[in-house]
């Protein structure tokens, strides 16, 4: 990793792709303390296109079974 100061910067911002693209990162310092890391923007990447929730919906089994019934049956079981 490159350190430089503010003055450094100033100077060589035509050749800070160049240097980045070599280095990886810069810290940048003012007055001996580092003040920041400049890193190389990385192109965003796609997210994947999911399929869509109700397509997945309509593919699972519909219940025929009541809600209120099976919860009774498992509290029943457990002694509930």
């Amino acid at each position: 990793m490159k350190t430089m100061n503010v003055r450094e910067l100033r100077q060589s911002t035509p050749q800070l792709q160049e240097t980045l693209a070599r280095e990886g990162e810069v810290l940048l310092v003012s007055n001996g303390k580092p003040i920041a890391r400049l890193l190389p923007v990385e192109p965003k990447q796609r997210r994947p296109k999911l399929p869509s929730l109700k397509a997945f919906r309509e593919t699972m089994p519909m219940m025929t079974t009541p809600v209120e019934q099976l919860i009774r049956e498992d509290r029943d079981r457990r002694g509930s």
